[in-house]
């Protein structure tokens, strides 16, 4: 590793640098966090037996005790669990998110933290996810609809144009800044590579700028969480304490986690803060919690009208899970739907909103793939397939079976893959070509 990297630890840590020093040669943690809008853990393991070991990071997390890849089998195409580094699992559940609540998540790609904050509100209340780097915001939302969330827009904007359209609404904001990524050179060479010396300062500039928004979009008596994954003081603490001097109505907030240890720093304000190093068992994170104090609701988040479907749509949806969305928005021949009333996102650039049920196609209604790995409600026209099936499945290929014509959702195990469209003799795959396995 670089040599004044290490000299700068060595500085932050004092008496705990030998064991850093140590956990540097040792491979990097891999972890997963099992899905419980689609499954239980217990069930989880019987599904998939992943060789693994609890995680003090998070409830639904786990150590992963092999290397083996784990992208391409079906449990991981299922939405069954989202593979995290470990102390990552840490954050959004210190947030004190419950359901119903209106929740930012500011800079969310690959939508670890989005996915998991999804599971705790419980498709209650409303998740806005934004990425500003389009492909990644890309990749964002496919992560969002394999885990099932149907209770999410995701966002591909500034910042600034974030706090500008969202100013004062949200009952909570997470903050994962882009950081220079210290706690990630153990699994990433790349990321040890690409660091220089003035690479914290760089970015802690970037990361005050962020967090200056993420305060504008909260309402009074509003959670902030602030988190990276580094090390280094001034994109952590420093970066805190600057901003608490500026901004009077934020403060402090206690992390309740037993795993890691406080804040680095004399100014008293740090042992609010939480810092997770590799030897703590994870590869690093830094959090601060806070509250926005003052008086007042804050803003109201304005809501659209639900828009009226045609009734051989609201026939069709019906006949696949039994029930109509609470609230529909309808754009051009796409139809979307929500458990939330959706709402005006103004100039924002919008990835995905809420669940994409289908679209019209020659008079014909189509089903889309995010309507089928949704978790709103149980599919009541499935089809399970086996493991040979399966594998065709996977890779975009027609099966053949003699069913009633119509839509149906294909199940691994009893937990929704895809969906297909009989035509009496064969099922059409409508596994999305993006997805397959080749």
């Amino acid at each position: 590793m670089n040599e004044v990297f290490l000299n700068e630890m060595k500085d932050l840590l004092q008496d705990r640098y030998p064991l850093f020093l140590e956990s540097c040669g040792q491979p990097a943690f891999r972890g997963f966090r099992v899905n419980p809008l689609k499954i239980t853990d217990q069930d989880f393991f019987d599904v998939c037996g992943l060789p693994h070991e609890k995680s003090p990071f998070c409830e639904h997390g786990y150590y992963l005790l092999n290397q083996d890849p784990v992208a391409r089998i079906p449990a991981y195409k299922a939405g069954l669990f989202y593979m995290q580094e470990p102390s990552a699992g840490a954050v959004a559940e210190q947030i004190g998110i419950r359901p119903g609540m209106l929740v930012l998540d500011l800079c969310a790609a690959p939508g670890s933290k989005s996915t998991q904050i999804g599971e705790i509100l419980k498709g209650e209340g409303l998740l806005a996810a934004n990425e500003i780097h389009t492909g990644r915001s890309r990749i964002l939302q496919e992560n969002i609809i394999r885990h099932g969330i149907a209770n999410c827009i995701v966002l591909n904007s500034d910042t600034m144009r974030i706090a500008e359209q969202f100013e004062g609404v949200f009952d909570a904001v997470l903050c994962d800044a882009p950081c220079s990524g210290e706690g990630m050179f153990r699994k990433d060479a790349d990321a040890a590579e690409e660091w220089t010396p003035d690479s914290p300062e760089h970015c802690a500039l970037r990361q005050y700028h962020i967090l200056e928004n993420a305060r504008r979009c909260l309402k009074p008596g509003g959670i902030l969480m602030y988190s990276t994954c580094t090390f280094n003081r001034m994109e952590n603490e420093e970066t805190i304490l600057r901003f608490l001097d500026k901004y009077t109505d934020m403060e402090l907030l206690p992390v309740s986690l037993s795993a890691g240890c406080e804040g680095i720093g004399t100014d008293p304000r740090t042992k609010m803060m939480h810092r997770i190093f590799p030897m703590d068992g994870g590869e690093g994170h830094f959090m601060a919690r806070m509250i926005r104090n003052g008086e007042g609701n804050g803003n109201t988040l304005q809501v659209l009208k639900s828009d009226k479907i045609p009734d051989h749509v609201r026939k069709e949806i019906a006949e696949m899970i039994g029930f109509q969305y609470p609230y529909y928005r309808v754009i051009g021949q796409k139809i979307y739907g929500g458990t939330h009333p959706f709402i005006d996102t103004g100039k924002l650039h919008v990835i995905g909103s809420q669940v994409f049920i289908g679209e019209i196609k020659n008079n014909r209604f189509e089903f889309s793939h995010h309507f089928f790995t949704s978790t709103y409600k149980p599919f009541l026209r499935t089809i399970e397939l086996s493991e040979k099936e399966v594998t065709a499945y996977l890779h975009g290929e027609a099966i053949s079976s003699a069913k009633k014509k119509g839509w149906y959702a294909v199940t691994f195990r009893g937990y929704v893959l895809g969906g297909v469209r009989s035509d009496g003799q064969s099922l059409k795959n409508k596994y999305p070509k993006s997805l397959r396995i080749r």
